[in-house]
């Protein structure tokens, strides 16, 4: 589709870890599918002037491995008028200063839509796919009771996401959503048809998350895990996440199972060696950092994923990349209710043990009944039913959706 020019919108910065692999991968596997792209980030101004060099390999990087044009703009005040108006008017510069007859965005969350939307007044031939990444309205209240600054503006900022997605909904072609549960609470909640909506999950590389029993075992043998149950945590801590109560759920495994060993990675190197060492024996945890490339072979290697987060609305409608990545290889997970389809796969699929709040006890089952499921078979059995969960699967629905909507 020579005439058409592809353009995926974020608002934000584009750190290594989660850019990379929510966005970066995905564009490059749209590539296979006939999709290309060019990156359009719209970054604010102080962000844009910390690190020019920094910046400057970030955008050769991502260039090269898209194989597309990326650009950066400045835009100063994040949900206020004139700097909507300026985020508008730079994403017409973008769209002006590489024309073609048809233009579709794929706009990366609830600003970026409705930017894009009302960059259309001015494009009459751009296209919007709106791509919903969770409840912005639950995760800015979240913030809110813990930040003062935050609750001092929540009613206009609250108001100002509410237009934002009334402008997204209003105008965009078509609309992607992390999950069941985000899809039904937008549709009730701004009056959209099902009809209008396509639930692409946070996904994962099937050529980097599989089993592998022969890199299992030597992988295993290279950390010196010998015959332990190793149990794996790759993430940050704090906002959301577990940390105090993840450490108490793994020292009542630990007290049931001398086998238990508890492996974290994590860039909050400090946070989690305090937790672990004041919570944990000590000898029977680890706490690194890893590079993105290492994890696959890691998760492997382990025996139980954990994700487990405090009961929120944002973590309902919530489609944590992880998951794919534990199921994809075959790594059942321990994770808490109300996680938005996550849950509901993991009782479908047997693909690990749900828990309701801190419960030890339950986590404690769940370590002897896995103890006593073939954990070959069973390896198996999860990373087949997580095909669903497969980038290359989701792209190729994508841009089935792309398409048809160029040509609307």
């Amino acid at each position: 589709m020579r005439d058409v020019r592809f353009v995926f919108l974020h608002c934000g910065a584009f750190d290594t870890t989660v850019f990379d692999s929510q966005v970066v991968d995905s564009i490059v596997a749209l590539r296979e599918f006939g999709i290309l792209f060019d990156l359009c980030v719209l970054l604010s101004a102080g962000e844009l002037a910390r690190d020019r060099a920094l910046l400057r390999r970030r955008k050769m990087e991502i260039s090269e491995r898209i194989a597309g044009r990326v650009s950066v703009y400045p835009t100063p005040w994040k949900r206020r008028r004139l700097g909507d108006a300026i985020s508008v008017a730079a994403l017409l510069a973008e769209l002006v200063s590489h024309r073609a007859p048809r233009t579709v965005v794929h706009a990366r969350g609830d600003l970026a839509a409705a930017y894009s939307v009302v960059a259309r007044r001015g494009w009459s031939r751009l296209r919007t796919v709106y791509d919903i990444r969770g409840d912005a309205a639950a995760e800015f209240a979240h913030f809110a009771r813990m930040d003062r600054a935050a609750a001092a503006t929540v009613d206009r900022d609250l108001a100002h996401i509410d237009w934002e997605c009334r402008t997204a909904f209003d105008g965009a072609s078509h609309v992607f959503a992390v999950s069941e549960v985000l899809r039904d609470r937008m549709a009730s909640r701004y009056g959209v048809s099902h009809d209008r909506f396509t639930v692409i999950p946070c996904v994962a590389d099937e050529r980097k998350f599989h089993t592998d029993e022969v890199e299992r075992k030597r992988t295993r043998a290279e950390e010196g895990f010998g015959d332990r149950f190793v149990v794996l945590y790759p993430g940050r801590f704090g906002r959301w996440h577990w940390g105090p109560e993840m450490i108490r759920i793994v020292k009542a495994m630990m007290d049931a199972d001398p086998a238990v060993f508890f492996l974290v990675l994590t860039p909050d190197i400090t946070e989690a060696t305090s937790l672990a060492s004041a919570g944990l024996p000590e000898g029977r945890f680890a706490v690194r950092t890893a590079a993105h490339s290492e994890v696959p072979r890691l998760m492997r290697a382990a025996d139980l994923g954990l994700l487990l987060r405090e009961p929120d609305p944002l973590n309902e409608v919530a489609c944590p990349t992880k998951f794919a990545e534990y199921m994809m290889c075959g790594l059942p997970v321990l994770i808490s209710r109300g996680i938005g389809d996550c849950t509901a796969f993991v009782e479908k699929h047997g693909s690990g043990v749900v828990l309701d709040g801190e419960d030890a006890a339950r986590a404690v089952e769940a370590l002897r009944f896995l103890r006593a499921e073939d954990p070959v078979a069973r390896r198996e059995r999860l990373a087949s039913a997580a095909r669903v969960f497969s980038r290359q699967r989701a792209a190729a629905r994508m841009a089935g959706i792309y398409h048809a909507v160029a040509d609307s």
